[in-house]
């Protein structure tokens, strides 16, 4: 018991002290950076805030190699990193780094400790200017380590050096302000190959030696540990102050991109439990709401299930399918021909909307419901000209060929729209838009608490850019408010509707590899699903559809905690990418959407569920 509660206690320690800690580029050490194609520059060039070089003196020259039997007569010590440094400090105003970003040569002295630290003063006093910060507050730290002198003798050496100290070392109070950090091997405690995690006896070790090395007051460096972006992650959570790597490149998209590929403190919302009363019945469909999570893929909605603690409506539902997604012309998909196959039950090109690969105009969900009496709306979180919107209602061979589409959605077979886009709107129909919608028949909206969903007629609510803009930007509840009032508005009529609901923004997310953008925006989209599930369970004629037009960024989860709602993702691309999206449905013949298929099915599955109206 004692032991678990003293593990308990370096645990809390040590992550109180990393989650205070912001890691940047300048916490990345290039490991035997001498070996790389470029030396210095090749992490230079990413601002690395540490660059090891091992060095060797061999007839009183300073030698760059790992080992002895690897010395080239080229590679010098003056070459590969003296020169490079002065040249960094011509170049960037006298600093190493234009940001004013600290560098430091952690310099592993391998033969003789004194002599070759004796040559390496010799060497580097006269340029004093460049690696003493008492000097020069923009000076390059000089780190030893390797066979650095005893502590007695540090004094015998000029005061620009410093050294990597040991954990198990005690330093006199006179020497300790030359120790820049404590490094040790990180095979003394642990034997993980950076997949996975740590075994608990092992944990215990790293988090007590990195608390002991903090409580000291100095920086902690594993030297050794797996050069993998899951041991990154896991010696930042641990409090680690220095990152080494054998692949710079890597480790810079773990560090410069840290705060974007992190979430977490979301705020969560409670899940509905349907009824599963109607769900899977096999009953004509009065009504089909469409929701597509634009750019969701699975590990969005994970990620989504992993923020709100454990809990998603859309995980609610039983249903399940796999829609592949690809285009005519493109393995993946955008975001209008993959709206095109959802509205039309044809695959087209990319940027095409309702059209196809040939470039003839199909009809559209709407249009082919109409005749029936079905009513058709789209709510989306973004400009009601999205690709998404627009693919129900549209028809054009370019995706920006606004103002054609707001000529169409104005002759368009929608009842209602509501989305973004003021001011796209007047730039496109002139100042006279009013007047021109009027004439249309069209009940007009800018103010969205102005709608009064029980007007019957056709109805376009489009609000201004800083309404319908992103969640982190105060959006708020727009979406499930939009959502109750067309429901209300839709479903007045008696003869059913159809209604796709975009959660739009999920997709910028995506675009941005911005992590905690896009679970805010998945969160919205989940919650706004559940009022759907409450309202399909009243009316037990709903069925309900949840997919997405392609996954966007190819995010992985790292990382999580699903308790307190925390995670960590890394992404492929700013991209769409190939991936099959998941197919969740609810209500009267949702059956009808299990299985793998191609995304253009499920128009036509849609069309099945208002079957012999």
């Amino acid at each position: 018991m004692k032991k678990a509660i003293l593990f308990c206690s370096v645990w809390l320690s040590v992550n109180t002290y990393a989650q205070t800690k912001n890691y940047t580029v300048a916490n990345a050490h290039s490991h035997n950076d001498y070996e790389r194609s470029m030396p210095f520059y090749q992490a230079a060039a990413l601002h690395f805030g540490y660059i090891e070089a091992d060095i060797h003196l061999k007839d009183g020259e300073l030698y760059v190699a790992h080992d002895s039997k690897d010395i080239q007569p080229l590679c010098t010590f003056r070459e590969l990193y003296l020169q490079p440094v002065l040249r960094q400090f011509a170049l960037n105003n006298g600093k190493a780094y234009t940001d004013g970003s600290p560098l430091r040569l952690l310099v592993d002295i391998k033969t003789d400790g004194i002599p070759t630290l004796k040559a390496l003063q010799s060497l580097l006093l006269p340029y004093r200017q460049y690696f003493d910060p008492a000097v020069n507050a923009n000076a390059v730290q000089v780190i030893l380590s390797g066979n650095i002198p005893p502590v007695a003798a540090w004094s015998d050496f000029d005061k620009l050096f410093f050294f990597d100290g040991r954990p198990d070392s005690t330093y006199p109070a006179a020497v300790k302000s030359r120790v820049a950090l404590v490094s040790t091997d990180f095979h003394q405690y642990s034997k993980w190959n950076g997949k996975g995690t740590f075994v608990p006896a092992e944990l215990e070790k790293i988090t007590g030696i990195i608390s002991k090395v903090h409580q000291q007051g100095f920086p902690f460096r594993f030297w050794g540990a797996p050069s993998s972006k899951s041991c990154y992650y896991k010696l930042m959570d641990l409090g680690a102050d220095v990152i080494g790597t054998d692949y710079p490149e890597e480790l810079y998209d773990v560090l410069k991109n840290t705060t974007r590929t992190t979430a977490g403190n979301m705020p969560t919302h409670n899940v509905y439990a349907p009824t599963y009363a109607s769900d899977a019945t096999r009953v004509r469909s009065k009504n089909v709401i469409l929701f597509i999570g634009d750019g969701t893929g699975l590990a969005e909605m994970y990620a989504g299930y992993t923020a709100n603690k454990g809990a998603l409506n859309l995980f609610q539902m039983r249903q399940l399918g796999l829609s592949k997604t690809a285009s005519t012309d493109n393995y993946h998909t955008d975001s209008a021909a993959g709206a095109t196959a959802l509205s039309t039950g044809s695959k087209t090109n990319n940027r095409a909307i309702g059209m196809d690969n040939t470039y003839h105009a199909i009809p559209v969900l709407p249009e082919i419901l109409a005749p029936k009496g079905i009513q058709s709306g789209v709510i989306v979180t973004e400009e009601i000209t999205g690709a998404t919107p627009a693919g129900f209602y549209g028809h054009t061979p370019d995706r920006d060929n606004t103002r054609i589409l707001y000529q169409q959605l104005i002759s368009s077979k929608l009842q209602l729209a509501v989305g973004g886009g003021k001011e796209e709107l007047v730039r496109e129909l002139g100042t006279n838009y009013q007047q021109t919608l009027s004439q249309a028949g069209i009940r007009f909206q800018e103010d969205f608490n102005s709608w009064n969903p029980a007007t019957q007629g056709r109805t376009l609510v489009i609000l201004s850019d800083k309404t319908v803009t992103s969640m982190r930007d105060g959006r708020g509840n727009y979406l499930k408010e939009a959502l109750k009032k067309a429901l209300q508005q839709l479903n007045a009529s008696g003869k059913g509707f159809f209604l796709m609901v975009e959660g739009s923004r999920i997709d910028h997310g995506g675009h941005a590899n911005d992590l905690d953008y896009l679970v805010r925006e998945m969160l919205d989209f989940d919650d706004t699903i559940g009022e759907a599930l409450r309202f399909a369970d009243k009316d037990k004629q709903t069925t309900i559809i949840v997919t997405a037009d392609h996954e966007t960024g190819g995010l992985a989860l790292m990382d999580g905690n699903i308790s307190n709602g925390t995670l960590r993702g890394h992404f492929a691309t700013n991209d769409h990418t190939g991936i099959p999206v998941m197919v969740f449905s609810y209500g009267p013949n949702s059956q009808l959407f299990g299985g793998v298929y191609e995304n253009k099915e499920i128009f036509h599955k849609i069309v099945e569920c208002y079957r012999n109206r």
